[in-house]
């Protein structure tokens, strides 16, 4: 297990555990420091303001944004989740979802599926096309998650929706005006990898001040790549597991994340 797992996704999101499920599970995996990061939300941060032995949780979201064309996700941690700026641009992000979610279904009815949007926006703080995906197989329309994203969800497929995103520099800016510290996520994802030197230094330029080089989708080569970038560009070396759910193929809590010496550059920047 890792020191720290500074990514993981809650119930408030596209998670399935509670805030109080993720501390007794990292608790229990013996993780030092946790970061709840859930999409374009903050309403698990109520989480740090309970008192836990054992363990310390940092602030975090994960923003979703654009740089040309290319999606591009930024976490942000240290973040004053009460800040009425960051809480006024997430409640705004949180209803282009919804209005999202809802054009999403309406496309689904083309292939005879229904799924009651106003009730899954309801009952999910941030909703997305995961929410919708596990809704699909839930009213018994395909057999598991991975075949009803693929087959109605991405892009390219007609029940595919382009959702509104911050740019890079919106998000920056929001994560940094309520003190935060903005990091890359997983940018061994981004799918053009010989542009991702050039993003990071793009970014970088507009306050970007880390790289999360630990990640379960990154290859050792893509590991060792990033770890050298962020050593070439002075940015903070940052990791996590991205954990959502206990049936995440191996993916659990403090598989991923940092050691203590990286976790205090990190603390330190702040």
């Amino acid at each position: 297990m890792k020191y720290a797992d500074l990514h993981i996704h809650s119930s408030y999101s596209d998670g399935k555990l509670t805030p109080e499920e993720i501390i007794k599970l990292s608790i229990d995996k013996g993780v030092k420091y946790i970061s709840i990061t859930d999409h374009d939300s903050i309403d698990s941060q109520y989480i740090l303001e309970k008192d836990f032995k054992d363990i310390e949780i940092i602030s975090g979201i994960e923003l979703s944004t654009e740089i040309n064309e290319l999606e591009i996700h930024l976490l942000g941690y240290f973040i004053n989740y009460k800040d009425e700026l960051l809480i006024e641009r997430v409640n705004k992000l949180k209803e282009e979802r919804a209005n999202r979610a809802r054009k999403i279904c309406y496309k689904l009815q083309k292939f005879d599926i229904y799924i009651d949007v106003e009730k899954l926006i309801s009952e999910n703080s941030s909703v997305g096309r995961a929410h919708i995906a596990n809704e699909i197989v839930k009213c018994g329309y395909e057999d598991n998650f991975k075949v009803a994203f693929n087959k109605y969800l991405v892009k390219g497929k007609e029940a595919y929706e382009k959702g509104r995103k911050l740019t890079y520099k919106e998000a920056i800016q929001l994560i940094k005006e309520s003190g935060g510290v903005p990091v890359i996520a997983h940018p061994g994802k981004i799918y053009r990898a010989m542009d991702i030197e050039k993003i990071i230094r793009e970014l970088k330029c507009y306050g970007l001040m880390g790289v999360e080089v630990y990640h379960p989708s990154h290859s050792k080569e893509q590991t060792n790549f990033l770890y050298n970038i962020s050593k070439k560009y002075k940015l903070i070396i940052t990791g996590g597991s991205d954990f959502h759910d206990l049936n995440s193929d191996g993916v659990i809590i403090g598989s991923q994340g940092v050691n203590e010496i990286l976790l205090n550059k990190l603390l330190n920047s702040n």
